[in-house]
C-alpha cells in the first residue's frame, strides 16, 4: 500500500507540473499569435484554460470516482463512437483542418479533434479485450482481431492525413500486446511489417519524403521543408544554459512555426535553458516510471493494461516530439502532452490521468 500511494503521488504531481509549465509556457509563447489572429493578447490562454485545464479537470474527477469495473462495459461503445468522429473528419461542413490536414470537427457550437478521443478509447477497449483474451494471446492466430481495430483507426487517422498519430497509435497498441505476454515471433513479424508499413507511407507522401529528407540532410531545404527544424534548434540554442527567461525569449516572435502546438518544447528550450528542458524531459521519466510502478502493482489484469496503454501513449509522444524537435528523429508535428495548445488534446490527458488515479485508489 505504501509503494502504491508513493508511486500514485509522485505520478500526480509529476502531471500536475508539466501541465501548469504547459499553461504557463503556452501563454506567454501565444501572445504574438494570439494579437495577430484575434486582435487580443490571451485568447489561446483563456481557450485552454477553460476547454483544456477545467473541462479535463471535470473529466479527471468523473474518472477519478468511477467504477473502474464500468469502463470495460463502456470500451467497445467508446471504440466505434470514436471510429463515427474520425469519419464526420472528412463529412463537408462538419470536418475541418489546415494546411491540407482534416483533423478536427464542429458539432453543437463545439470544436475538437476526435483522434485524441480515439487514442482513450483504445487504450480502454484493447485493455479489456486482453485480459478477455489473456489464456489465448500466446496464440498467433489473436493477432488478426488485434489488428482489426488497429487498421480501422489508424487507417481512418493516416486519411486525415495525420502520421504523427498514426505512429503513436501503432506504437502504443504494440507495447500493450507485448505486456500481454503475446507470442515474440508473431510480435516480431508484425513490427518488421509495422516498419514497412511506415516506409511505404513516407515514400508515397511528397511532404513525408521532405521531412524524411530534412532529417537526413538538415541543410538541405532550410528555407522550406527544413525551416521548422533550422528555427526550433537556433531556439534550443539561444536558450544555453540557464535560458533567457520565461516570456523573454526571441523565437515566437513570427520565427518559429507552431510555436505553441508541436515545437513548444523548443520554447522552454529557449526560455528555460539546458537545465529546464532537462528538468521537463526527467519530469516525463519520473512520471513514465511511476506509471509503471502502478500498473505492476495492480491487482487484475485490466487495470494493468489500461495503466500501461495510457503511459505508453503519452510516453511515447513526449519523446517522439522531443527527440523530433532535436532532430534526433524525423519530424512527425504531434504535440508535446500536457504542455502543447489543445483543449481537446489535454482534456482527454487528463480523462485518462484520472483512470490512473482511480486504479491507484482502488488498489
Amino acid at each position: 500500500m505504501k509503494n502504491h500511494n508513493k508511486a500514485a503521488t509522485t505520478f500526480l504531481f509529476a502531471t500536475a507540473f508539466l501541465v501548469l509549465l504547459g499553461i504557463a509556457v503556452m501563454t506567454n509563447a501565444s501572445i504574438p499569435l494570439s494579437q495577430s489572429n484575434h486582435g487580443e493578447s490571451f485568447y489561446y490562454f483563456k481557450h485552454q484554460l477553460i476547454y483544456g485545464l477545467g473541462i479535463g479537470l471535470l473529466a479527471f474527477f468523473f474518472f477519478y470516482k468511477i467504477d473502474i469495473s464500468i469502463l470495460k462495459k463502456f470500451g467497445l461503445p467508446a471504440l466505434i463512437l470514436a471510429i463515427i468522429l474520425l469519419c464526420l473528419v472528412f463529412v463537408p461542413k462538419i470536418g475541418f483542418g489546415a494546411l491540407g490536414a482534416k483533423r478536427w470537427i464542429s458539432l453543437f457550437g463545439f470544436s475538437f479533434q476526435p483522434a485524441e478521443f480515439a487514442k482513450l478509447a483504445l487504450v480502454v477497449y484493447l485493455a479489456h479485450w486482453l485480459e478477455s483474451k489473456k489464456d489465448k494471446i500466446k496464440k498467433p492466430v489473436m493477432i488478426f482481431p488485434f489488428l482489426l481495430w488497429i487498421g480501422i483507426i489508424c487507417g481512418l487517422v493516416i486519411l486525415q492525413p495525420d502520421f504523427g498519430t498514426f505512429l503513436v497509435i501503432c506504437s502504443t497498441a504494440f507495447v500493450m500486446y507485448f505486456v500481454a505476454g503475446s507470442d515474440l515471433k508473431t510480435m516480431g513479424l508484425v513490427f518488421l511489417t509495422g516498419l514497412a508499413l511506415m516506409a511505404t507511407l513516407i515514400a508515397v507522401e511528397p511532404y513525408r519524403r521532405e521531412r524524411f529528407t530534412s532529417f537526413l540532410n538538415p541543410n538541405n531545404d532550410t528555407a522550406g521543408s527544413g525551416y521548422q527544424l533550422k528555427q526550433a534548434l537556433i531556439a534550443i540554442g539561444s536558450g544555453e544554459i540557464f535560458g533567457l527567461g520565461l516570456g523573454k525569449g526571441i523565437q515566437k516572435y513570427n520565427y518559429l512555426p507552431e510555436t505553441i502546438g508541436d515545437s513548444v518544447f523548443a520554447v522552454v528550450s529557449e526560455e528555460l535553458g539546458f537545465i529546464g528542458s532537462v528538468l521537463v524531459l526527467l519530469t516525463y521519466l519520473i512520471w513514465i516510471l511511476s506509471g509503471i510502478k502502478i500498473a505492476s502493482l495492480s491487482k487484475d489484469a485490466f487495470s494493468r493494461y489500461l495503466v500501461i496503454g495510457v503511459v505508453a501513449w503519452i510516453g511515447l509522444q513526449a519523446f517522439i516530439n522531443t527527440l523530433g524537435i532535436l532532430g534526433m528523429i524525423p519530424f512527425t508535428g504531434i504535440p508535446l502532452p500536457f504542455i502543447s495548445y489543445g483543449g481537446t488534446a489535454l482534456m482527454i490527458e487528463l480523462a485518462a490521468i484520472g483512470m490512473v488515479a482511480n486504479i491507484a485508489r482502488k488498489n
